[in-house]
């Protein structure tokens, strides 16, 4: 057993390239003492006649460490910097990829559960709703284009909505014309910096339905339904609902519906 020093001085090769042979697996200490110095046997110096002579079966020693025996510390050291900075970003990637994974496992996970169970209303959540209106007038307008366009990079925390007027809601006649757009909770919308100064905001609080939809439109919800839903209070109720009632607001002394028609907007 010999030490580094002389190890290195047997082979013909530097402490430096002995240590990058260590540092890629390339080579493997005979003895590795308590002080953590290394001692190399004959075994290890054959090991470094195939790794310089060789080359790896015809293969330029530069695949296995690219880096230059000549290369200054300076050099190494901003090399090695900006290594790190390449890994540290792939770190922060891979993380955004497993938060996006973990979120839409829980979507699915609570899209199998709730097939499985019984539709039903609950009114305890209360929050604000902002209602961007596909109107000719809006969509005219530069600075709604703007604010939908940024609204769409979240299409998680977004609902395909319609605003009801309350008094269809107990008319037998289909309902005409109902107001369609994109709704937000306001709290969502602020948490994640979006503007919702162009949207129409619920005055107060609204509350939630907590149902998911299966329907793709509002003309899919029975009449009987939507009537009942005036009959709503401060209990759970199960009704045979497939639509989504995202919230209900008092305007004009008026309470007012939004409903949502489909969560899968974006995909």
């Amino acid at each position: 057993m010999v030490t580094s020093k002389k190890f290195c001085a047997i082979s013909g090769i530097t402490l430096e390239t002995l240590r990058h042979y260590i540092d890629l697996e390339l080579l493997k200490p005979a003895k590795v003492l308590a002080n953590g110095y290394r001692e190399f046997s004959i075994d290890n110096a054959v090991e470094v006649f195939y790794l310089r002579h060789e080359r790896g079966l015809g293969a330029s020693l530069n695949q296995f460490h690219p880096e230059n025996e000549a290369e200054s510390l300076a050099d190494q050291d901003a090399r090695y910097q900006d290594n790190l900075v390449q890994l540290q970003k792939q770190k922060a990637l891979l993380e955004r990829q497993i938060e996006r994974n973990l979120y839409y496992r829980s979507l699915i996970q609570r899209a199998i559960h709730q097939k499985e169970q019984l539709l039903y209303l609950n009114v305890e959540q209360l929050f604000s709703l902002s209602f961007l209106e596909f109107s000719p007038a809006n969509l005219d307008r530069q600075g709604v284009l703007e604010t939908i366009e940024t609204w769409m990079q979240f299409p998680e925390l977004l609902h395909l909505a319609f605003r009801i007027d309350p008094e269809q809601l107990t008319s037998d006649s289909d309902i005409v014309e109902p107001r369609v757009g994109l709704g937000i909770r306001t709290d969502f919308a602020k948490q994640n910096g979006l503007s919702y100064a162009e949207a129409e905001t619920s005055c107060g609080s609204g509350k939630m339905a907590m149902i998911v939809s299966r329907s793709e439109s509002l003309t899919q919800i029975p009449r009987t339904a939507l009537a009942s839903l005036l009959e709503c209070t401060d209990q759970p109720i199960r009704k045979e609902l497939v639509g989504r009632l995202i919230t209900r607001v008092q305007e004009d002394g008026k309470l007012w519906y939004y409903f949502s028609c489909s969560l899968d907007l974006g995909s």
